[in-house]
């Protein structure tokens, strides 16, 4: 049996996606569980310009994205925050890895990221068993980890994955 041409398309077009998403679950399998029985660990953080920020604020949803100031990867997919932070959806950023505040700050400014800034330090990637840069969390309102993922991201991947989780 022969498909049409848009018949084709369609199916190339899931084949596709379906191995974006493996790819994306297999990078992504030894980060902490997303499936709500895991809680995200209380923090308390100094943010870029030193004062003090919690993680999670209870009643909230939050997505907590860490980078690297020299990772070209977040440098690409940073921007993407910025589409996604709404009423319903706080957005914290939180470096890590990087040799100086001075680094943190020119990536800061260099890519204009409006949402806070936090300073990370081993022992929150180990906590959060961060395995690459850009990962991120999504935290439901109860602090409870719905979605995860590792590597570029996109803002229409990060709503899909908020609104998958509210499933």
């Amino acid at each position: 049996m022969k498909l049409s041409k848009p018949m084709r398309w369609a199916l190339e077009a899931l084949i596709f996606l379906l191995v974006i998403y493996g790819i994306s679950r297999w990078q992504s399998r030894e980060m902490l569980p997303s499936d709500g029985s895991e809680m995200a660990t209380p923090m308390t953080l100094v943010t870029l310009e030193g004062d003090t920020q919690s993680l999670f604020q209870p009643g909230q949803r939050t997505l907590v994205y860490f980078w690297a100031p020299w990772c070209r990867v977040c440098a690409l997919s940073i921007d993407s925050l910025q589409n996604v932070e709404n009423d319903k959806l706080r957005v914290v950023t939180v470096a890590m890895d990087f040799d100086s505040i001075e680094a943190v700050t020119e990536f800061v400014q260099n890519h204009q990221v409006t949402a806070p800034v936090m300073l990370g330090n081993q022992q929150l990637s180990d906590v959060f068993q961060i395995q690459g840069y850009p990962s991120y969390y999504l935290l439901d309102e109860q602090g409870s980890i719905v979605a995860k993922s590792i590597g570029l991201n996109t803002s229409i991947g990060i709503k899909l994955n908020d609104w998958l989780s509210r499933i």
